[in-house]
């Protein structure tokens, strides 16, 4: 079996052949009890869109391969590609076809517009949040769109594959592709620091208290560029861009999934990492701090 054939098999089917039911449904996301270790609440949870596992337990994520290596302790990527190979039935399992959830979203949106940020509601929203509107403006847009025949809007923010993280008082979530956001301080020069976020309201946070006139505890004197990770699930894809940084400032959330996140991190960049999340440790994470709002 090669890698592509492999990551065509729908890890939902598989964990359901393998006799692992998930707990919980919520549109394409499907949350299980971890297969790794026992609990009672799911934190195992599968993306059916892009068909990828995250295990908040332990920080770690990938596609079915990298879920068989976990599960049954391979070697390799060859030694899973042999044992999924091996499966019964695996040939009558549904493969999951790239495009088909996607498809299924975008025929029910539809007139998808993306603007300057400017909507009322949504500059209240903003301010409602302590952010900073010209920084809001900078750095995020609006979108515009139908979905199953009702007309929506949200603040949207750009990854680096395309793909908007959209956000309003009542709804959170993404449109087209699921990417890290990467910003450099200057256009065309990288600089030696680099500082990372779970979600970009966290990014709008830092550079509100950066130019507020609030005693600045949180912000790095250096100039850094920034990484958003737009979800903890994104930290494979953030570790090689990290790879060229001498000094990482990670600024992620006061919670086990932020703890772990920024774990993987020094792990990987041990000499180069420094986890600022001491800076607001009375808080869950920068926005609640930006906001006053202990834990």
């Amino acid at each position: 079996m090669t890698i592509e054939a492999a990551k065509q098999i729908r890890i939902v089917d598989y964990l359901t052949s393998i006799g692992i039911s998930a707990v919980k449904i919520k549109g394409v996301s499907y949350w299980y009890l971890s297969p790794f270790r026992q609990e009672t609440s799911p934190s195992f949870k599968v993306n059916d869109y892009i068909n990828d596992w995250y295990d908040f337990g332990i920080a770690r994520g990938g596609d079915i391969i990298d879920l068989c290596r976990q599960l049954f302790n391979l070697p390799s990527v060859s030694a899973a590609l042999d044992f999924l190979s091996g499966i019964d039935n695996v040939s009558g399992m549904r493969i999951r076809k790239q495009t088909e959830v996607y498809k299924s979203i975008q025929e029910k949106m539809r007139d998808v517009e993306i603007r300057p940020l400017g909507n009322v509601a949504l500059l209240s929203y903003l301010d409602s949040r302590g952010i900073d509107l010209r920084i809001g403006r900078m750095y995020c847009r609006e979108v515009h769109y139908r979905f199953s025949g009702k007309r929506y809007f949200a603040i949207a923010f750009q990854n680096r594959s395309g793909g908007y993280e959209i956000r309003n008082p009542h709804y959170k979530g993404c449109i087209f592709h699921k990417d890290i956001s990467y910003i450099r301080d200057v256009v065309d020069m990288r600089q030696n620091g680099c500082c990372v976020f779970e979600g970009f309201m966290d990014f709008l946070s830092y550079l509100t208290i950066q130019k507020g006139s609030k005693e600045c505890l949180i912000n790095i004197a250096e100039p850094c560029d920034y990484l958003v990770l737009n979800s903890v699930c994104n930290i494979n894809k953030s570790l090689s861009l990290l790879a060229a940084y001498s000094h990482i400032h990670c600024y992620l959330d006061n919670d086990a999934a932020g703890r772990k996140t920024t774990a993987i991190i020094m792990d990987t960049y041990e000499m180069q990492t420094s986890d600022e999340s001491y800076r607001y440790i009375s808080y869950k994470d920068l926005n609640d701090y930006l906001m006053e709002r202990k834990q």
